[in-house]
């Protein structure tokens, strides 16, 4: 810290001159002091301290845990009821392990019709999966008068070689529905059914698949207009280091899900309508 000057050369004009300069720069001080506390309180503010929306926290969000400590023990909780696999009565395969043809002691020969069942054991599992190909064939036939006859293709085969509805689905679900990236929906894919969709394939997929949902977006959108108490909310989320939001109108048997993105992101979080409902079958 640098020392202060000696004040004993100075006048008593000088002295006085000082501590007029001083007066204005106390002020300035106190001013620049009000003007960072404003500052940081505003900075400070979010939707969960003030009035502001969510949408105005950007990509500093934070969530916020709404889990209370229960005070309970981790882990199992006495008197609960536990679950486990149970033995199945109807079985696909059965594996029967074989006997020694010989015994080990004696050397004789064991019959293996004179065997009994000593112990089962089960095991679940899901069978490995391949896609299926579907050969569609037509056919001539020229009737003895002349008039030539031909079957037709099913209206949804259209092409030489296509891919199914189960695929198309299957890959509309693990986006739309498990909100999956749709390189990894379509790496999944290729991974368990040795099928090679691209990501823009899924995407192409989506696409037909929010075409075939408009109207019943639409009967959904007018079922919520009508309800009478419905609930509005919006969920942040980061898309090529960017934010957006994914907003959601909902009562108590209808949910509509629809997403707002930049159209220059449209590639990555095209905006499409997504809809549930619950407890309507004709939905």
């Amino acid at each position: 810290m640098d020392e202060l000057p000696d004040l004993s050369s100075l006048s008593h004009e000088e002295k006085d001159g000082l501590i007029r300069m001083l007066f204005p720069l106390i002020e300035k001080v106190r001013q620049l002091t009000v003007r960072v506390e404003e500052l940081e309180a505003r900075l400070s503010k979010d939707s969960h301290n003030s009035s502001k929306p969510p949408s105005s926290d950007g990509l500093s969000k934070k969530t916020r845990s709404l889990r209370v400590a229960s005070g309970k023990k981790p882990g199992g909780q006495a008197g609960r009821t536990g679950k486990t696999l149970e033995r199945a009565q109807h079985v696909d395969v059965v594996i029967d392990h074989s006997l020694p043809e010989h015994c080990q002691g004696c050397g004789a020969s064991l019959v293996a019709a004179d065997a009994q069942l000593d112990e089962r054991r089960q095991v679940f599992d899901i069978p490995v999966a391949r896609y299926q190909v579907l050969e569609h064939r037509t056919w001539q036939l020229r009737c003895a008068c002349g008039q030539l006859h031909q079957s037709q293709f099913p209206e949804d085969v259209t092409e030489l070689v296509q891919y199914g509805p189960n695929v198309r689905a299957l890959a509309v679900h693990l986006s739309a529905g498990q909100m999956l990236p749709l390189g990894r929906s379509a790496q999944l894919i290729t991974q368990l059914f040795g099928l090679m969709v691209s990501p823009a394939t899924v995407l192409a997929w989506i696409d037909q698949a929010s075409g075939l949902l408009h109207p019943q977006v639409a009967r959904i959108a007018q079922a919520l207009i009508a309800a009478p108490v419905a609930h509005a909310d919006e969920s942040g989320l980061r898309v090529a280091s960017r934010l957006h939001w994914l907003h959601t109108v909902a009562s108590d048997t209808h949910t509509l899900v629809w997403g707002a993105c930049q159209a220059r992101h449209a590639r990555h979080c095209r905006a499409r309508d997504l809809a549930q409902t619950h407890g309507d079958p004709g939905a």
